[in-house]
């Protein structure tokens, strides 16, 4: 909710007034003929009546602006949390108070809160019974130090080594690499990941490829083989946020990074989001924090040029095809089929399985051709789904 505008106050401020210079000359004649008793009795409680008024006047002429308490008036600089991330803060914070020096005592008027994330201080704007009308902030100095607090609760909370933010938020990851048949080309690539991880060198990853190939559920399968927490973001979900090309996307970014501190950060679909100069800070911000960085785009060229250098992204890696070993376990007995769902991305190979189980081979067989020409035209399309 916005603060009241300067019309809108200085009217308020006029009818309190009014109502004072009312409450006044209501006394005034009630003592203009001989007073009764009873008049007198009226009088002192109207008189104790105007000097409450009065004194609530008073106080608020001598309180703070809330709306200004964030703007270094304090010498203190305050960093707003995004949007997305201050129910966050708000279900973890304890002990909180009104700093009364910022409230003109109207239970409507905005009020100055503040809190704690263990020794850390949050605070925000308040209006009316419980409503947050701005923020919440916390001090720039202590931002590390404030977002780590919280990103412990947040793991603790949660209870797993893998989380995921997506449209439902912070959440478990809840993927499982029970099923997962890895490809020579995923096992080659967590040797290479863990040679590098045991000799203490962060490193960055780029999978690219057709949807359907498996690149998140190789990234996945890897990060779990190397027995590291991870932090994997659905990068569709933020850009539908804040838009591609929004530098408030990549200050999101660095708050899950700052909250969370995986030793893994996964970006999936990195193809979806603009590359900016934020962006660009991010991704060397993410390899310093991180010991693995991790991300995944059906388009390669679109990330091509300053994105794509050693220092963002160490190594590019190309899935496009299915493991040999890998699509005979999935055809099983179906080898005169292996030339013609050789170039097929997985999803596609897995779904022709699913059908030949359920459907019978020869039905399956019918339909073989539609799911070969699907995948064709979403291949050739500019604008690819996600895996």
């Amino acid at each position: 909710m916005p603060p009241r505008t300067k019309q809108q106050a200085r009217n308020h401020k006029w009818g309190r007034y009014l109502k004072i210079a009312g409450d006044a000359g209501t006394i005034a004649m009630a003592l203009r003929d001989k007073p009764t008793p009873l008049d007198w009795l009226g009088v002192a409680l109207r008189a104790i009546g105007l000097g409450l008024t009065v004194r609530d006047e008073r106080r608020r002429a001598e309180s703070g602006d809330p709306w200004k308490y964030f703007s270094d008036v304090r010498g203190e600089e305050w960093l707003e949390v995004p949007d997305e991330f201050r129910r966050l803060v708000l279900d973890h914070v304890a002990h909180v108070e009104v700093d009364e020096s910022y409230w003109d005592g109207d239970p409507q008027s905005p009020y100055i809160c503040r809190g704690t994330i263990g020794e850390e201080v949050f605070a925000w704007i308040g209006e009316g019974q419980n409503a947050i009308a701005d923020g919440p902030y916390l001090l720039a100095r202590r931002q590390t130090e404030s977002y780590r607090a919280l990103g412990e609760k947040l793991w603790r909370r949660l209870g797993g080594k893998q989380l995921l933010y997506g449209n439902s938020g912070l959440a478990l990851d809840p993927f499982t690499s029970e099923g997962v048949v890895a490809t020579a080309q995923m096992r080659e690539l967590r040797d290479r990941m863990k040679r590098f991880v045991d000799a203490g060198q962060a490193r960055s990853y780029l999978l690219g490829g057709p949807p359907g190939t498996g690149k998140s559920v190789a990234i996945r399968w890897m990060i779990g083989e190397l027995g590291l927490t991870s932090v994997r973001i659905d990068l569709g979900v933020l850009a539908r946020l804040h838009g591609s090309h929004a530098a408030s996307l990549s200050t999101s970014l660095e708050t899950l990074l700052r909250l969370l501190r995986p030793q893994a950060m996964i970006l999936d679909d990195l193809d979806r989001v603009a590359v900016t100069a934020p962006l660009l800070a991010f991704l060397e911000m993410a390899r310093r924090t991180c010991t693995v960085v991790v991300g995944s785009a059906n388009s390669v060229q679109k990330l091509m040029g300053a994105a794509v250098r050693p220092g963002r992204f160490d190594d590019i890696v190309r899935v496009d095809r299915l493991d040999p070993v890998v699509l005979q376990t999935l055809l099983a007995a179906d080898a005169d089929l292996h030339a013609r769902l050789a170039e097929l991305p997985a999803a596609y190979v897995v779904e022709f399985a699913a059908r030949r189980r359920v459907l019978g081979r020869e039905q399956a067989l019918v339909e073989l051709d539609e799911l070969i020409a699907r995948s064709k035209a979403i291949a050739g399309s500019a604008e690819c789904d996600a895996d």
